[in-house]
């Protein structure tokens, strides 16, 4: 409701006018002073939208009532009524740009279409102010924006040259508000963005901020300067949490650090989205950066690759541990990693699943390739654990089923043997390793392979002195030892017997 105030040193006249505005039903705020002074008195501590004056008044006359008041309120309404029709005075009232001057006694007709046009324009120019502050709220967000796609504000102060750029230095830090779904399709419909941001506002009394609607997952806030820098990741604490009750919606809140200076709002954003990359990490975090002296600090000696061949190794050894801790070592690294690209992640894991989706007949490519574009769509770390966690169990499940059977035994003393070709071998010694009587391992050795145990050593003996007196200068009695024999005339003869020639002749031959 709009303000006027009555002034006239006769009680009588400023009834007359109170009369004749409740009797036209003008709905407004209606004040009275009996003289110039106390007006002024009055308008120090009490704005209004009309001033109607007379003209002649004790102590401080209309004329200077008028001009100390359109000094205190430049689009003050001002109306002259008066007694007496003089020249000085209307152009006084031309020079104060008053709306009117009415002759007392003031006729009622004339009166009504004063205050009509009186209060038709104070609409009319708060609808014009109101144009002007939306277009100017429009242009300042334009520039924002801009400026976070890194145009240079120079650029922007030629391109608006009316402007004044000053509101930029009022902002000291930001706030990014990233959603998983567009954000304001969940807003009921009572309820607007601009509802949304007076709402937080009133959370945060004491922090002035402004917003800017990047695009339907992102909202910037902009801190004004204060002393209460510290207590920003508290604000994005209470506003996530106002997020999640009032709409059911998690936000991930990225906090800047102080900045200085406009040019910097570019770098500032984003620093703000590589931070909000680490929630990939972390799927029950809101608030970034993470604060690194609370994570756990784990360090790795292997890189990835060498870890996946690690596990690659273990699946065709039939070795459940090896596979189990190394699996658990990636884990662990990634569930508390931060800065790295969830791009490569995603790339790494996928490349581990389709290893161990290989050993696995039942997955067909069709298969892989559904669970490879599961890995892409995850939005946390998480959920690529789950997806690896279930194709390792499979894998664990077939390797304990091949752990049981006679090939893997013979393969595993094939090991054994390749590994300690040197030392002393028997049948009891590698029996032990795999939890074999001999008899049984004897014989399902020689039915998996086609020969007996002590045959295939001394063959692999036998390969590896060749290829030692091939490619080598060591001493016939060296190679003996290195090969596990103590008895150097059993070596020539047992080389004799598998080459056809003593080691010494095979050398001088290989060399003619």
């Amino acid at each position: 409701m709009y303000r006027i105030l009555i002034v006239d040193d006769e009680r009588d006249e400023r009834n007359v006018i109170r009369f004749l505005l409740n009797k036209y039903n003008f709905q407004l705020e209606i004040d009275e002073a009996s003289n110039g002074k106390e007006a002024l008195s009055q308008l120090e501590t009490q704005p209004v939208d009309i001033l109607f004056t007379d003209v002649k008044m004790p102590f401080v006359d209309g004329i200077e009532l008028a001009t100390r008041a359109r000094e205190l309120y430049p689009n003050l309404h001002i109306i002259f009524f008066s007694g007496h029709d003089d020249f000085y005075y209307a152009k006084k009232a031309i020079s104060l740009r008053a709306v009117e001057y009415i002759l007392k006694p003031v006729k009622p007709v004339e009166f009504k279409n004063t205050i009509s046009t009186v209060l038709q324009n104070i609409k009319r120019e708060e609808k014009e102010h109101e144009l002007r502050e939306a277009n100017s709220e429009f242009l300042k967000t334009h520039v924002l924006y801009r400026l976070i796609n890194k145009t240079p504000i120079d650029l922007l102060k030629n391109e608006y040259p009316n402007m004044n750029f000053d509101f930029l230095n009022h902002y000291s830090s930001v706030m990014l508000m990233q959603f998983e779904e567009p954000f304001f399709d969940r807003l009921p419909k009572e309820e607007d963005t601009f509802f949304f941001y007076k709402q937080i506002k009133k959370m945060i009394p004491n922090y002035p901020c402004e917003f800017i609607n990047l695009n339907p997952f992102q909202i910037l806030l902009l801190f004004g300067k204060t002393d209460r820098n510290t207590l920003h990741k508290e604000i994005a604490v209470k506003i996530q949490k106002r997020v999640y009750l009032e709409y059911g919606i998690n936000c991930y809140i990225s906090v800047s650090n102080e900045y200085f200076s406009p040019s910097e709002l570019s770098e500032i954003y984003d620093e703000l989205e590589q931070n909000l990359e680490d929630r990939f990490f972390y799927s029950d975090t809101y608030i970034y950066p993470i604060d690194t002296s609370t994570k756990e600090s784990i360090e790795y000696l292997e890189q990835d690759e060498h870890i996946l061949q690690k596990i690659k190794s273990a699946i065709q050894l039939v070795d459940i541990v090896t596979f189990k801790q190394n699996m658990k070592l990636l884990f662990q690294k990634y569930q508390a990693k931060q800065g790295l690209s969830h791009i490569y992640v995603r790339y790494f894991f996928s490349n581990l699943l389709q290893s161990l989706c290989q050993e696995l007949p039942h997955y067909n490519k069709e298969l892989i390739n559904k669970k490879m574009e599961s890995i892409f769509s995850c939005r946390h770390f998480s959920g690529i654990e789950k997806i690896l966690a279930h194709v390792q169990d499979e894998v664990i499940k077939k390797l304990e089923k091949k752990e049981q059977s006679p090939k893997h035994v013979i393969h595993l003393v094939q090991q054994y043997i390749t590994e300690h070709y040197g030392e002393d071998l028997s049948l009891n010694l590698l029996a032990e390793k795999v939890y074999l009587s001999p008899s049984y391992l004897s014989e399902i050795f020689i039915k998996e392979t086609g020969c007996g145990i002590n045959k295939y050593i001394k063959n692999l003996r036998m390969e590896n002195a060749k290829d030692l007196l091939n490619n080598t200068n060591m001493k016939i009695t060296d190679i003996c030892k290195q090969l596990g024999y103590h008895n150097l005339s059993y070596f020539v003869r047992s080389f004799r017997e598998h080459f056809g020639s003593s080691p010494e002749k095979y050398r001088q031959m290989k060399k003619q």
